[in-house]
């Protein structure tokens, strides 16, 4: 069957040409390891509290700082659930929105330069700088308001360059809602709204008359954007109380007052500072810091690049310049422009005392970056050489995509690290004491916040929440830094803490310790009375390790069993697996269970990369006279001094036989 001739033309048009090199490149951009990100940071206790109270506890949770929010969480929960892939798809979705709508309020402004804002929108879809995409859960809000900000801004161009009366009603209305949604989402995107009346202070400018005629229209035509947004602006700033500090204008405007020209000039030299990290560092510093981690991000980044130079080959006549250098006027516009737009969008985040870092603040990059790439695309094009245009470009388009690969292997693999943790825990413990204070070691992910640790726990241990009236977890956490480590010495009290509606009641005297000191470690319950470490175990956790209960560990509870959705599928049953069941053996007294799993492991020629996870084999052989073993066991153990004299202490505590406690003296006690 033919296709009609309207849709064979728009299959041939530059704009579908244009919608379609985007969607490509951003798709092997971001979507290769999408299906193996996990929950992350804040995912955790948005999620839990969702599977405790349903989707509406969002209003709880965002009313004290964003609560717009809620409107994106509510139905994002209420279509995918529990399951991260659905919102990092969703996510991807949103971001890649907000680079067409980008490239549509580019086009309107400058409609010559096709392909000069194709590079524009281009770049600004797969900046480098902005690296919390695989985290979908938390940050679909800001993909959400980053759409819905570039749509709004393209609307306004629409309001003016319309002749209908209803297309410029219907553009000046939408354009306004989804102001009010992004602000509402985002406050530190305010600095979009002084790119909106920039973009109407350029078209004024091509109008004939002096400058204070033009400024005077510009303002006239802006003002009803701002009549329509004040109402909402007055209330998000000046009416709404957050109760959060990071969100709190006042709060944190508050230290100004004490010393004004400290901070002017403090806020100044970071004003700088972000602006060179925005367009400049950006394209280096998260390269240099995630590239060389992974194994498989040159393959996977170079099978992108080389679908977007295809890209370059199919569309050849899109890609030629024509009207480019004959009015060099829309680079000056793109220069001031961006440059405006870009301090205006970094000042809410400067006067708050926030900066961009990478990769921990890298999300105060994402409106600044609509301003950043007018500029670099517009010093490229300054260049009279086509060709070296280009390949500066493509090398741009190169940076980005390693760097975005190399970000998702990241999150990928620190997804993988976690859930084997805590399918370990799962076959290690069947329960946990109600009431329960963890401290974990993660091999390769940090303990920023407790819910990072009680998060994972109460997914398995007590999915459905332990209060009728809010969200309060079975089991708490605490993160171990000097404090806590001041607070478990010193034997200090229970501690409540509400935090966006959820309630926990950290006990410094009733610790469990869980640890994996590296990923070739398996997860090891410390037990305080007889406590056994790793050669790699922190320094940390050897120093509270003697206040970790074991009994907190539920031993005769039937198994929990991690969900699928969040934890992803069981692991095999390596080494591990038999570890956690002999430790789980030890800890009841069952020898003989640990004896057969010893044998059983044997059989499989299966062995631990870390030494001290000998230890339980190693005493139920001791216990049963097997000299042979406890012989054949020593020379993995004793090597290094620190595990043997830990073997030797375990062991001679033990109710041995005589000739076995000579034995045990001769392999593990006396130095080699």
């Amino acid at each position: 069957m033919e296709l009609p001739v309207k849709f064979k033309n728009l299959l041939r048009s530059e704009n579908f040409a244009a919608i379609a090199l985007l969607g490509v490149v951003s798709a092997f951009v971001y979507l290769p390891l999408a299906g193996k990100f996990g929950y992350t940071h804040d995912d955790w206790y948005l999620m839990y509290a969702a599977r405790v109270k349903g989707p509406l506890i969002f209003r709880e949770i965002f009313g004290g700082d964003r609560p717009l929010r809620a409107l994106v969480m509510i139905p994002a929960y209420m279509a995918f659930g529990d399951n991260p892939l659905y919102y990092n798809l969703s996510a991807y979705f949103f971001r890649l929105l907000s680079g067409l709508g980008f490239l549509w309020m580019l086009r309107l402004l400058w409609p010559k330069q096709r392909v000069a804002t194709l590079w524009m929108a281009l770049l600004f879809l797969i900046y480098p700088g902005f690296l919390s995409q695989p985290n979908g859960i938390d940050y679909q809000s800001q993909m959400v308001a980053l759409a819905a900000a570039t749509f709004s801004l393209a609307l306004t161009l629409k309001v003016f360059l319309s002749s209908g009366v209803f297309a410029r009603a219907s553009s000046f209305t939408l354009s306004v809602l989804l102001a009010w949604l992004y602000l509402g989402l985002v406050e530190y995107f305010i600095g979009v709204e002084v790119l909106r009346f920039l973009l109407i202070l350029t078209l004024a400018l091509r109008v004939q008359g002096n400058w204070l005629t033009k400024t005077r229209r510009a303002v006239w035509r802006g003002l009803p954007f701002l009549l329509a947004s004040l109402p909402f602006l007055v209330w998000r700033f000046f009416i709404f109380e957050s109760e959060r500090g990071a969100t709190d204008i006042g709060m944190q405007l508050s230290g100004f007052i004490s010393n004004p020209p400290y901070h002017l000039a403090l806020w100044f030299l970071r004003l700088l500072e972000d602006v060179f990290n925005i367009i400049l560092a950006a394209w280096a510093v998260p390269f240099y810091q995630l590239f060389y981690r992974t194994e498989s991000k040159l393959l996977i980044g170079t099978v992108a690049l080389a679908l977007f130079l295809i890209a370059l080959v199919l569309f050849p006549r899109h890609w030629r310049e024509k009207d480019t250098e004959e009015n060099p006027r829309w680079r000056c516009e793109a220069l001031w422009l961006g440059a405006f737009s870009l301090v205006a969008c970094q000042l809410p985040i400067v006067l708050v005392n926030r900066q961009v870092s990478f990769p921990a603040f890298s999300r105060y990059t994402l409106a600044g970056s609509l301003g950043a790439m007018m500029i670099l695309v517009a010093l490229l094009y300054a260049l009279k050489d086509q060709r070296i245009r280009l390949v500066l470009l493509s090398g741009l388009v190169m940076v980005a995509t390693l760097t975005h690969t190399a970000n998702a292997a990241k999150f990928a693999a620190e997804t993988k690290a976690l859930n084997d943790f805590w399918w370990q825990v799962s076959w290690r413990i069947p329960q946990l004491w109600k009431g329960t204070t963890l401290v974990v070691n993660y091999p390769l992910v940090g303990t920023e916040e407790d819910y990072f640790i009680w998060g994972p726990a109460n997914q398995i241990y007590y999915p459905e929440g332990t209060n009728e009236e809010f969200v309060q977890p079975g089991v708490y956490a605490t993160v171990l830094n000097h404090d806590a480590v001041i607070n478990i010495l010193t034997r200090q009290r229970q501690e409540f803490d509400s935090r966006r509606g959820i309630g926990t009641y950290r006990n410094y005297r009733n610790i469990l310790i869980l640890t994996q000191p590296t990923l070739k470690s398996c997860v090891q319950v410390i037990d305080g009375l007889q406590p056994a470490y790793s050669a790699a175990e922190d320094e940390t956790i050897m120093l509270v390790g003697p206040y970790s209960e074991a009994e907190h560990v539920l031993m005769e509870e039937s198994f929990h069993v991690p969900p699928e959705t969040i934890f992803g599928p069981e692991p095999a049953h390596a080494w591990c697996y038999f570890y956690q069941k002999a430790a789980l053996a030890r800890q009841r007294g069952d020898w003989e269970l640990v004896r057969a799993l010893d044998a059983e492991t044997s059989r499989k020629g299966i062995v631990p990369k870390d030494s001290i996870e000998w230890m339980p084999f190693l005493q139920a052989s001791a216990l049963s006279g097997d000299s042979a073993r406890v012989a054949e066991i020593a020379p993995s153990m004793t090597p290094n001094p620190f595990i043997a004299q830990q073997a030797c202490q375990i062991l001679t505590g033990m109710d041995l036989a005589p000739e076995m406690r000579a034995l045990v003296e001769e392999l593990y006690c006396l130095p080699q």
